[in-house]
């Protein structure tokens, strides 16, 4: 049978999807969403607001004919809303059922206790859980203990993927700073691990909440084979909301670990999460987190308008009105490209050296050694090679490839 697979949210729900992907091609061939007799939904559940896209787009496809499987975080927190639209549902701890949810009614979002990691993904999954509580997180009710994936596991599949050339590998998780802590291990470990792989490659770090940071990891990013690509996400610069939050940091130790990265790293790249709107967000907790933006500058901003959502902390709380989120939202998106503009005019006539790792639209993408973006006319994916940045947008470099 033909199928198609939309994937909605973060870099694990990415992963999970390339590894359903792996399985169905044993039997079925991927096509266009038209030709698709079978569609596969990888779902978020972060936002209300996806949600009800996401329903509403599962029932459209479902009245056209197409069997419609539901998967990740959304079945573990809106699952008798899910069951109206589909056929199938598997939870995120149980996607290897996914062949059986092809031809079988609903599933339930049971765990199934098989180690992902040793499937194929360029996006390699090191752990599912979280050992935070955040009042406004609905993740942790789908994807709720830690359960740390093997070592051995990991560094096999990262070294299988190097001996197929692949150049780029992505590890992620809900939260990579915690990656080990209940095997007795850390993801130090796991790094020290990972760089001693013969090959020439570049790991890229995903989501790593702040509080479990320290100098040991920070000096593992002076391998080469390690973007200076650091994630850590802020939230607020507020630091009475980040305490309503349970974030168990203080915005002085997010501004603290920056600042040592780029005393490490001088061309490196911040990336963040800010929420704004959250209903305990005042005007002033808000000029607190765009005060700290214009001191830190980070490179990468995610900005989430705050959505209420069953089964937290926050969705008691009344929520503030749409127009100030929206608000908020435009004035610091506003901030970040104005500020990121700047910054990446200076690298006007610097020349890097570049790994090539994907076309898009008969242009090619590449990044420098922190994993800032440049985009090329021409090149071959897997190709380091060298150039000269000749213009900018807000969000990427413009190059020429030198001679």
């Amino acid at each position: 049978m033909n199928f198609y697979i939309k994937t909605y949210g973060c870099k694990l729900n990415q992963a999970d999807s390339e590894i359903m992907r792996e399985i169905l091609l044993k039997k079925h061939k991927e096509t266009s969403i038209e030709d698709a007799d079978f569609v596969v939904i990888n779902t978020c559940g972060v936002v209300e607001k996806t949600e009800r896209k996401i329903l509403k787009e599962s029932k459209k496809l479902k009245d056209k004919g197409k069997r419609i499987i539901i998967s990740g975080c959304l079945p573990k927190i809106s699952l008798e809303e899910c069951k109206k639209v589909a056929d199938a549902i598997i939870g995120p701890s149980n996607i290897l059922l996914i062949e059986e949810a092809v031809k079988r009614d609903i599933i339930e979002t049971r765990k199934i206790n098989l180690d992902k990691s040793s499937l194929p993904s360029k996006i390699v999954s090191i752990s599912e859980g979280c050992l935070g509580n955040c009042s406004y997180c609905a993740t942790k009710l789908a994807r709720k203990k830690l359960f740390s994936f093997g070592e051995e596991n990991i560094i096999e599949k990262i070294r299988n993927l190097v001996n197929k050339n692949i150049k780029e590998i992505l590890l992620t998780s809900q939260d990579l700073s915690i990656y080990g802590i209940d095997r007795g291990t850390c993801l130090s470990n796991l790094l020290e691990k990972i760089i001693k792989i013969n090959g020439k490659f570049k790991i890229k770090l995903g989501m790593m909440n702040p509080k479990y940071i320290d100098d040991r990891l920070l000096n593992l990013y002076e391998s080469d084979k390690i973007y200076k690509f650091i994630h850590l996400p802020l939230q607020s610069g507020d630091d009475n909301l980040l305490k309503k939050m349970h974030r168990g940091y203080l915005s002085s130790d997010f501004e603290n670990i920056v600042k040592k990265f780029r005393k490490l790293y001088k061309e490196s790249i911040i990336a963040t999460d800010i929420i704004v709107g959250h209903p305990l967000e005042t005007e002033e907790s808000f000029n607190k987190t765009i005060k700290l933006i214009k001191k830190i500058k980070p490179e990468v901003i995610h900005i989430f308008k705050f959505s209420r959502r069953k089964g937290t902390e926050d969705f008691e709380l009344k929520d503030l009105p749409d127009r100030i989120k929206k608000e908020r939202s435009r004035k610091l998106s506003k901030l970040f490209q104005e500020e990121n503009l700047i910054k990446n005019k200076k690298y006007i006539n610097k020349k890097f050296n570049v790994l090539i790792v994907e076309k898009r639209n008969n242009k090619y993408l590449a990044r420098t050694d922190s994993g800032r973006a440049v985009v090329l006319n021409k090149g071959k994916i897997g190709e380091y090679i060298n150039v000269i940045i000749k213009d900018c947008k807000w969000n990427y470099l413009i190059a020429d490839k030198l001679s």
